[in-house]
Parts: C-alpha cells; structure tokens; sequence
C-alpha cells in the first residue's frame, strides 16, 4: 500500500510532464476536432472572417521571427547556397519526379485518375508559407533557414508550378505572378523586416523573450490551421469512402517516407548541415503549401468540375504534415539539443571555427 502511494505522485508527475512537453499536438488535435465538429463557424463567411483572417496570421507569424530573430542570423543563413538549393531541389524536382514515377502503381492499386492527377499537383507545389517557418521553431530547427526557403520556394513556385504541372499533366495554364508576388510580399517580406527594424535598437530587451515568440507563433499556426481545415470540412466530402480511405493511407505511408528520404540526405557531408538545419531542411522540403495551393490549383482548373477531388489528395497531405511535424517535434527538440547523442541516421556538423576547418 505504501509503494502504491508512493507511486501515484511519480505517475502524476509523469502525466503532469508529458502534456506539457506535447501541449502543442494536444491542441492540434483539438483544433482539428473543433474544425471537424462547426466547420461552418470559421469558414468562409462566418463571423470570424477568415478571408481577412488567414494573411493577418501568417503576417503575425513573419512578424514574429522578424522580431526574434537576430539579423545577423539571418544574413549568416541567406549565404547557405548548398542548403537552400537542397531544399528546393527537393520539393520542386525530386518530390515530383518520385510521385510521376509512381503514377501507375497508384492506378494498379484502384486509385481514380482525378485522385492521381491531385497527388501530382501537390507535388508541384512549392513548400508552405508559414507553417514549415512555425514547425522549424518548434522543432528545435534553424528558423533563418526556413524562413529563407519559405520565401525561396513560394517565389520560384509562381514560375516553376505551372511549367510543372504542364509537364506531369499536359495542362496549361498561367499564374497572376503580379497578384501572388504582392501577396507574399505583404504577407511575408513586409512583417519580417518591420520585426527587424522594431528588434535594432531592443536587441538586447528582446533576446529575453525568445520563449514567448514562440509560444505566440505556436497560438498563431493553431489558428491558421483551425481555419484552415473549417473550410475543408464545410466543403464536405466529394468522393466516396473507399477512394478517400486509399488516397488517405497513400499519402500517410508517403509523406514520413519522404521525410525520411530528406532527413538521410540532409546527412550528407557534401552539405555540411547542423542538426538545426538538418530540421528545417526536412521539414521545408517535404511541405507543400495549401495556403497558396489551393487558390493556385483553383486558377489552373477553373471550371473544371472535378476541381473538389484534384485538391482532396493535397488537403489530406496538409493534415499529414501538421500533425506529423507537430508529434515529431519534441523529439526533433531534444536531438537538436542534444550535441553529444547520435544522429538517427549519420550526424553532420559544420565546423565552428578555423582550427576545426583546418583538421577537416
């Protein structure tokens, strides 16, 4: 009896450590289920106007790593040219070319032409806005990095997605770059150097509140997240159960495969990757925006009637990535963290100064 209740503090203790240490995937969940139960509450046209509401958020989130990161962080990251050209290498060639190769297996296996087709397409699509930025953090990840990238690949997307999608799948279309470029001019580049001109001269009052921006750009992404699966949901389903069960246990064996690709790669010594970029990089090079996918896929198909089901495969992969970066981010933290244990795969690590570049 006695060890029994000696046991019951540690048991809570444990429970009490693990929600803490996971708050972030609980509250995704929750999200998500909010989202699933009143879609109708934030989606287009409700009350919480998320037309208005999505850029401000993702604005927040860029504002907030122009706050919390140190400039010279960042400039030390745009010179990451090996890593970069990795990165998008990745999402807009090697993601792609590894689906088209896949295309007929896919067929022999039952999935519907307008569903393969939606695979392909979201394979062309460049990384995400934000998210791979609010992941990247949470992770323990190197967040100049994503933010580089994030801003690198949506730029290129509006050149290189429709020569993409030409290729795959034979249709042509055009992007309104005047109206995409703007867009993520205001959404991205504004916020984040405003957060740096505001961070100048309070470096040293802000370098304090580390912690709290993160906190912030986790509360943020949850919301970007609930709105943006309100309106999933309150478009409904538009195939059967049996296709959206396929398409859905396609892209769950995909995308942790496609991580697991990026992450053995991102190891090689050729890029010299830390662990933190080694995060950023798996994380940004296997996320496909939804954000600007969506309105991107609606533009290249306008009018088309099967527009519903070429989105349903990227939205499934949206849902994918959120909640496996989410419930490998604790673990992600602690190995970014941890410089002495070993790397999952092979640990790279850039030399730090002259005398070790001078050994190597």
């Amino acid at each position: 009896m006695v060890a029994l209740r000696a046991r019951r503090p540690s048991y809570t203790r444990a429970v009490a450590s693990w929600l803490v240490r996971n708050w972030y995937l609980i509250a995704f969940v929750a999200c998500l289920t909010a989202a699933w139960l009143a879609p109708a509450f934030g989606a287009a046209g409700s009350a919480l106007h998320p037309e208005v509401m999505k850029p401000a958020l993702i604005s927040a989130i860029f504002l907030m790593c122009g706050l919390s990161l140190p400039t010279r962080t960042l400039y030390a990251a745009i010179g990451r040219i090996r890593v970069h050209a990795f990165i998008q290498f990745f999402s807009l060639a090697l993601i792609p070319l590894l689906l088209l190769a896949g295309d007929q297996l896919w067929g022999s296996l039952g999935l519907p032409p307008p569903l393969r087709t939606g695979l392909l397409l979201a394979a062309c699509l460049p990384t995400t806005i934000s998210t791979c930025v609010a992941l990247t953090r949470i992770s323990g990840g190197d967040e100049a990095t994503a933010v580089c990238n994030s801003t690198i690949g949506n730029l290129l997307g509006i050149v290189l997605t429709p020569l993409l999608v030409l290729a795959v799948t034979g249709r042509h279309a055009t992007l309104p770059a005047h109206v995409i470029f703007t867009q993520l001019a205001t959404m991205v580049v504004l916020p984040l150097v405003i957060g740096q001109l505001v961070r100048a001269p309070l470096e040293q009052l802000v370098a304090g509140w580390r912690s709290g921006f993160a906190i912030a750009t986790s509360l943020l992404l949850l919301s970007l997240v609930y709105l943006v699966f309100c309106d999933s949901f309150a478009g409904g389903t538009p195939i059967g159960a049996g296709p959206l069960v396929g398409v859905c246990l396609l892209v769950s064996l995909l995308y942790p495969l496609l991580m697991l690709i990026s992450f053995t790669m991102s190891s090689w010594a050729v890029l010299g990757m830390s662990r933190p970029e080694r995060i950023a990089a798996t994380i940004c090079a296997t996320h496909k925006t939804a954000v600007l996918g969506v309105p991107m896929l609606s533009i290249i198909y306008a009018g088309d009637p099967q527009l519903p089901l070429l989105t349903t495969p990227l939205l499934i992969y949206h849902f994918l990535q959120l909640f496996t970066g989410s419930a490998l981010a604790p673990t992600l933290r602690a190995w970014a963290q941890d410089e002495h244990a070993e790397s999952p795969t092979s640990d790279v690590r850039r030399p730090t100064s002259e005398k070790e570049r001078a050994i190597r």
